[in-house]
């Protein structure tokens, strides 16, 4: 899928971090210590897109983490770096008037990604059987196929490193994502009345 013609806010690591070159082993890690260094922010943060130049720009600046900054970013620099429509964030959250134009498209390339996944699982397994990680205002949100018995459930988690998240705002992001994940997986639920 090509990139959508949304304006892109990219994250830049500082290289003089600390471990940027070498993160601490988890044997190095005090007991119950999470890895936060530069390694994890890599992962963590994503480009992100925005609706309009201006929401784009408002979000460029200093991340949560001391290492990482936004700076603007144009299309052709995202596909130079060979970023996918599947590893971009949407950077509004869920209350942003603007929300649905650009999760929308994120989150259909997320669903395939996650049905081929699921396909590709084997048959009789069970537990989770595929899973993608979507980015909604700097906040991972994990969305799993779990298969249960003859049932496949979609349990949908969210999850900051970094940023300070009211739950509440992610209560509500997981909520708008199962409400969508059932509109475009049950298609002919749509308009259906009950017997």
């Amino acid at each position: 899928m090509t990139l959508p013609d949304f304006y892109y806010a990219e994250p830049q690591f500082r290289s003089a971090a600390p471990d940027v070159k070498q993160p601490k082993a988890k044997a190095d890690r005090m007991p119950g210590t999470p890895e936060t260094g530069i390694a994890l922010a890599q992962d963590y943060y994503r480009v992100e897109a925005f609706a309009t130049r201006g929401d784009r720009d408002a979000a460029c600046g200093p991340a949560a983490h001391p290492d990482v900054r936004y700076v603007a970013a144009n299309r052709r620099d995202i596909a130079r770096r060979h970023v996918v429509i599947e590893d971009i964030a949407c950077g509004y959250t869920v209350d942003h008037p603007r929300f649905d134009e650009v999760v929308s498209v994120i989150f259909d390339a997320a669903l395939k990604r996650l049905f081929a996944g699921l396909l590709q699982s084997p048959k009789d397994e069970i537990g989770i059987l595929a899973a993608v990680v979507m980015t909604i205002a700097r906040t991972r949100y994990t969305i799993a196929a779990d298969c249960v018995g003859d049932w496949t459930n979609f349990p949908i988690k969210g999850f900051a490193v970094f940023e300070t998240v009211d739950q509440e705002l992610m209560n509500r992001t997981i909520e708008w994502l199962h409400n969508r994940l059932i509109l475009s997986a049950s298609p002919l639920l749509i308009g259906a009345t009950s017997n």
